[in-house]
């Protein structure tokens, strides 16, 4: 078997398995997740036209392929195509075709189609079913009470591969029984593909027999199971606790001080008794043992917890199983709120045994165990077992317990587990508490994972810790987007992100069972291409970077980055202060006329051309050729919390006409604009080319500006004013507060905490702003009102704060598209050394979460010599030696390190002192 991967240099390189691959001279794989090389009117019309239009390369002309389901999810239409001959399905082989629904873009398609049956056994060879079902059933003697087969299909196999089977048994499910049937031999099997459901005990089976001699060829498992044995209170003991004691024998008095009152909804009373039934779920005990569900006048559910009342555990089960499905319809999931069916739930079930399980059928089901820690008092349990609902839902299967699906079903968990979290202990512990330091059943069923799936023994990883690998990737997405923030509000935008890319990839993935490598890297790939449907890619790098750590994929060998603060080297996400980009600078003159670009940032000059320069640098471990990346440079009104595109301008775009050598830089410009406002203008730069693309050429929608510059090292930002003052001088700067794409509520927060105490600084704002907000950390806040302090006959309002503290305006209102001005004044200390940069942080919170934050940078000027200085009200420019500067107060003495920026600003020589400047004129 020959395979060709091919990457199209014209595709943008968003995964790194973008392009063609070509297996035994057929096209297998399309994947283009940003949707630009197969477009058409629709979604539909453009899958249509690439069936059709790429048949021969596809191999599938004269195949019966057959449309048998299309599924949409937020942003993805899903269309599967089932191959047929001699008029029965072929199993295991069709086609998927996935699409951009905005972009009406073709983005993946994967043909697992069999052009090989010429020794398909002729249909009129299959054994009537009834002489084939006794040999089906003959499999379960011994084992269970009862079985009998719900469902029969007759159809094609190519029998190349069989499911996996368990280390060990399961409580329903013998390792030996899963392994009944005969080795794969290659060939092309007529077959019967059977459901099976057992009683005593009840599980649910897949069993495939050979339809011309009747034998079994294989048993696998239905139910999706959980190894584990897990009991979570809010959300569970030892996570909220962080007391390792704690554990399946720890008693009530242990544990009834950490259950919680919480509300959920139910249906309404039938006969004056409420139960655990609502809209999706319904505790009923419908597995051994008999235990009766909690049945009460009142809607009321406390219970002591377990061992001295079980029903709790019916009542944490529903509490967590109804929240998370609530909380996922809320996603807005096309598909999976459709499908989405109730749930019957038994919480104490298994015969005690120390297992749990989702079982698909009409009405699907869970049943919990209750040995060790019982798993229906552990959020992550329940939530594992209803994930695997989840991929039922959304006609999405990955192997179960012995496979990926097991991934997802842990790592998700956790994610919304530590979105409600009322402690943060043991966060990267899939089950704290059923996998205590007691009980211990499992060292890898983990989130801080370190093996990869490049080491060398991967061969060797049992499917827990393979499992585990790829949950820690999912896991570190999260924490990179915002899931590591003391922050709440960021934690939850960060779980909604990664919940609602899951649920879109389980739509653009296809199935698969097997426990290698690739499948694991077939699912990463997919939770890239879902965030290109869902936001235009704005997470993918942090996707990569995650994924990449874990050994899926090597990193790209073309890295191109624009630094974001002096300590960036082009890690993804970037470091908290991102906003001071040493890589893009300003000049006031062009190089034409004999500047030096490499002598650092001037503060732009309004009214007159200024240049600005960007760094490009590259981390990859391959050369970024010439003329394959451009960059292009925008500026927006100072202030923070900007939307991009709506706040930006663009300065224009240059090409990079120098190859970029691994690990080196080349300087891009100078981009000449004239600034319209005074003192300071945000800066943004976008480095760009196709094999490695800037998330701003694929984004479907407007985004905060700085999820833009931390989530992709392509994009930097320079948000710094740096201003010389001299002690006892004032330094004055405006800025804007905006509003979102929606309208909120805000927090400004202004630290001083590295200006001397002996500083102060003044913030002038509208009324409006803090009329009704809550100011704490200012030392004076008479303006809050609008009335003393409110200079402007009570439109502005006045703060005050002290060098060394912060001060926060909490709770003020800003309608959709709102912009508010500020003006921030500093009083430069006296206490200040010469020429130390004092940096003021001003930040707005929007919603809880960052919008935006500016950094005021004071360089005190104490030591006169070799400074100009400007009088603001005459407009004259000085030296210190002049009698006139000595009789001028601190606020009106201007520092200027060169008389050029003083001329360029509007200031004229001094008669007195600098006569040859008079009138700006430097003759």
């Amino acid at each position: 078997m020959t395979d060709t991967p091919h990457h199209d240099p014209d595709f943008l390189r968003v995964t790194p398995g973008a392009g063609e691959q070509v297996r035994d001279d057929v096209l297998r794989t399309f994947s283009d997740p940003a949707g630009t090389r197969e477009r058409a009117a629709s979604a539909r019309e453009a899958i249509e036209r690439f069936m059709a239009g790429r048949a021969s390369d596809m191999k599938t002309g004269p195949l019966d392929l057959r449309e048998v389901d299309a599924s949409e999810g937020i942003n993805t239409l899903r269309i599967r195509y089932q191959q047929y001959h001699n008029g029965l399905p072929v199993l295991g082989s069709g086609a998927q075709a996935v699409a951009d629904i905005e972009q009406a873009g073709v983005t993946n398609v994967d043909n697992t189609t069999d052009g090989d049956l010429a020794g398909a056994p002729d249909p009129a060879r299959a054994r009537p079913f009834e002489e084939v079902r006794e040999r089906v059933t003959a499999v379960f003697a011994g084992y269970a009470g009862t079985a009998q087969v719900d469902r029969h299909t007759l159809g094609y196999v190519r029998d190349d591969h069989r499911p996996p089977v368990p280390a060990e048994d399961y409580p329903t499910a013998p390792a030996a029984l899963l392994a009944t049937g005969a080795a794969p031999d290659g060939a092309i099997h007529l077959v019967y593909d059977c459901g099976v459901e057992t009683g005593d005990p009840y599980e649910q089976f897949q069993v495939v027999a050979d339809a011309v001699s009747g034998d079994v060829l294989w048993v696998a498992l239905r139910g999706k199971y959980v190894t584990a044995d897990l009991s979570v209170f809010m959300p569970d003991p030892v996570s909220e606790s962080d007391d390792a004691t704690l554990s399946s024998a720890s008693g009530a008095a242990a544990l009834d001080g950490l259950r919680h009152v919480v509300q959920a909804e139910i249906d309404a009373a039938v006969n004056g008794r409420f139960t655990l039934q609502g809209d999706w779920f319904r505790c009923v005990d419908w597995d051994t043992p008999t235990f009766a569900q909690p049945d009460e006048p009142a809607a009321a559910f406390h219970y002591r917890t377990h061992p001295a009342d079980r029903r709790f555990l019916s009542a944490n089960a529903y509490y967590w199983l109804d929240t998370f499905a609530r909380y996922l319809r809320g996603l807005g999931h096309p598909t999976l709120n459709q499908n989405m069916r109730r749930v019957d739930v038994d919480p104490q079930a298994f015969d005690g045994a120390d297992n749990s399980q989702w079982v698909p059928g009409t009405p699907p089901r869970i049943r919990f165990g209750e040995g060790g820690v019982p798993d229906a008092a552990d959020t992550g349990v329940i939530l594992h077992e209803y994930l695997h609902g989840v991929f039922e839902f959304l006609g999405s299967d990955h192997g179960g317990s012995l496979s990926y699906e097991h991934s997802f079903c842990d790592a998700i968990a956790a994610v919304f587990r530590d979105r409600t979290a009322l402690t943060r202990h043991r966060r990267a512990e899939t089950f704290p508490f059923d996998n205590n330091a007691t009980d211990r059943w499992s060292e890898t069923r983990t989130l801080d994972r370190t093996e990869r799936f490049d080491d060398d023994g991967f061969d060797g990883f049992e499917h827990n810790l393979r499992n585990s690998m790829l949950g820690t990737a999912v896991w570190q997405t999260y924490l990179a987007l915002g899931g590591d923030s003391a922050d709440a509000g960021r934690r939850r935008d960060a779980s909604d992100a990664v919940i609602k890319t899951f649920l879109e990839m389980l739509t653009i993935v296809p199935d698969s069972s097997s426990q290698g490598a690739e499948h694991a890297r077939s699912l990463a790939e997919g939770m890239i291409s879902a965030d290109q449907r869902i936001t235009g890619g704005l997470y993918g790098k942090v996707m990569d970077a995650a994924f990449v750590a874990r050994g899926l994929w090597p990193p790209r060998p073309v890295d191109v980055y624009i630094g974001d603060s002096d300590a960036d080297t082009g890690l993804i996400p970037s470091p908290e202060v991102h906003w001071t980009s040493p890589d893009i600078w300003v000049r006031n003159v062009s190089p034409a006329d004999g500047d030096d670009p490499a002598q650092g940032h001037q503060t732009p000059v309004v009214g007159r051309p200024n240049f600005l320069y960007v760094r490009v640098r590259n981390r990859g471990t391959q050369q970024a050729e010439a003329g394959t990346f451009t960059v292009e440079a925008f500026r927006c009104d100072p202030g923070t919390g900007m939307i991009w595109p709506a706040h930006f301008q663009s300065l224009g775009t240059l090409p990079v006409t120098d190859p970029i050598p691994a690990g080196g830089s080349v300087r891009v410009g100078p981009f000449a604009w004239t600034p319209e406002l005074a003192g300071h203008e945000c800066l943004l730069a976008v480095a760009h080319g196709a094999a490695d693309p800037a998330v701003t050429a694929t984004l479907t929608g407007p985004v905060p500006h700085d999820r833009l510059v931390r989530y992709d090292n392509n994009v930097g930002q320079r948000n710094v004013v740096p201003q010389l003052s001299v002690p006892g001088g004032r330094t004055k700067v405006s800025l804007w507060l905006r509003g979102g794409t929606r309208a909120g509520t805000s927090t400004l927060s202004v630290d001083a905490g590295a200006l001397p105490s002996d500083s102060t600084i003044e913030i002038r704002t509208a009324a409006r702003v803090v009329t009704g907000a809550a100011a704490t950390g200012f030392t004076d806040t008479t303006g809050a009102t609008g009335t003393a302090g409110s200079p402007a006959g009570g439109t502005d309002a006045v703060l005050r704060l002290r060098g060394g503290g912060e001060g926060r305006l909490t709770g003020f209102p800003l309608l959709r598209d709102d912009r508010v001005g500020v003006e921030v004044v500093i009083d430069v200390s006296g206490k200040a050394e010469h020429l130390q940069t004092y940096p003021l942080v001003v930040t707005q919170y929007r919603d809880g979460l960052a919008a935006g934050r500016m950094t005021i940078e004071t360089v005190a000027v104490k030591e006169t010599e070799g400074f100009f200085f400007g009088d603001p009200e005459t407009g004259e420019l000085h030296v210190a030696t002049c009698p006139t500067w000595q009789d001028l107060p601190p606020g009106r003495r201007e520092p200027f390190e060169t008389e050029t920026g003083a001329l360029a600003r509007g200031y004229h020589g001094c008669p007195r002192c600098l006569p040859g400047l008079a009138g700006g004129s430097t003759s």
